[in-house]
C-alpha cells in the first residue's frame, strides 16, 4: 500500500471523482428524487384542499344547526 496517494478504485466499481463531472447515475438518481418530491407537494396539496373543505362542510352544518335551532318551533 502506498502511502500518501487515495487507494486505487475497483475496476468497474466507482469512477475516479473529478469536481464538476455529474455521472449519469448521478443525474438519474437527482431525476428520480425531483419526482418524488413533486408528487409529495402535489399529495400535501391534495391533502390540504380536502381539510380546507372538511372545516368549511363542518362550519355550515353548525351554521345550519344554529338557524334550526333558533326558528324552530316550540313545544
Amino acid at each position: 500500500m502506498r502511502t500518501g496517494s487515495p487507494p486505487d478504485p475497483l475496476l468497474g466499481c466507482r469512477e475516479p471523482f473529478e469536481p464538476g463531472v455529474v455521472s449519469p447515475r448521478q443525474v438519474r438518481l437527482l431525476k428520480k428524487w425531483g419526482h418524488t418530491v413533486k408528487k409529495l407537494l402535489v399529495l400535501a396539496l391534495v391533502a390540504l384542499g380536502g381539510l380546507l373543505v372538511w372545516r368549511k362542510v363542518q362550519a355550515d352544518r353548525a351554521e345550519l344547526d344554529l338557524w334550526t335551532e333558533a326558528t324552530g318551533s316550540e313545544n
